[in-house]
């Protein structure tokens, strides 16, 4: 059984409540992560309250947990200002079934279609995170070490590595203000920042050999270009 978990401190009430209709999905299996009190909701959806200090990867665990509580199979986590179709959902969860993946995200350039396991190095994360839907009966689950940036590599790293890896499939969505809400608050800028020290912390390795490979491919273009250039001047 496929449900949707969202946080959100409902800045965009019709946003919110656009998803929600069209998510394609029964309001009993919708949680609500509500960050802020005193917010309303539509009727039907599970409310959860969180007023900690802000902690995305919280927030999509708590989401998780109750909808595994309710007897959820899938979850999708979802940002508030993502608008999507009654097709989104299931067609990311019918990948997962099909596949075997921990995770299904949407597919976005370069990357294709299908499943995508290891092969990690040059490291690019493949999963979006403003929408992905996770298989409960993996182990793979959020670190709260990470508070607002980089969980989503995280996830991604691991599930590629250690789990059943991230399928990507081809579903209409539009995350509407990616990165706003960062871009706007020195509190979240400031927390990505330690976040992203965590990241190169935990996969220094993994990191430092894909900045090699990068740095090579691209001092092999350069030569290519050099070359070619020098080809067509005589």
């Amino acid at each position: 059984m496929l449900f949707m978990t969202v946080p959100t401190a409902a800045s965009r009430p019709e946003l919110l409540a656009s998803l929600i209709d069209n998510c394609g999905l029964p309001r009993q299996c919708i949680v609500i992560v509500a960050t802020k009190p005193g917010l309303a909701f539509p009727e039907g959806v599970v409310v959860l309250e969180d007023f900690e200090s802000p902690n995305i990867q919280r927030w999509w665990a708590r989401g998780i947990t109750e909808a595994e509580r309710r007897g959820a199979t899938s979850v999708a986590l979802v940002n508030d200002d993502v608008r999507l179709v009654p097709s989104t959902l299931t067609t990311l969860e019918n990948e997962l079934i099909r596949t075997g993946a921990a995770i299904a995200s949407p597919s976005r350039p370069p990357f294709h279609n299908g499943l995508h396991i290891r092969q990690l190095v040059p490291y690019e994360r493949h999963l979006s995170g403003c929408l992905w839907v996770l298989r409960l009966d993996s182990d793979l689950r959020p670190d709260q070490r990470y508070t607002w940036w980089y969980g989503d590599d995280d996830l991604d790293i691991r599930a590629r590595r250690q789990f059943g890896g991230v399928v990507l499939a081809a579903v209409e969505f539009e995350h509407l203000h990616e990165g706003r809400a960062t871009a706007t608050s020195p509190v979240l800028q400031a927390m990505s920042a330690q976040d992203a020290q965590t990241f190169e912390r935990q996969y220094a390795r993994l990191l430092r050999m894909s900045r090699l490979i990068a740095r090579r491919q691209r001092q092999r273009q350069t030569r290519k270009s050099t070359q070619a250039g020098a080809g067509t001047s005589q």
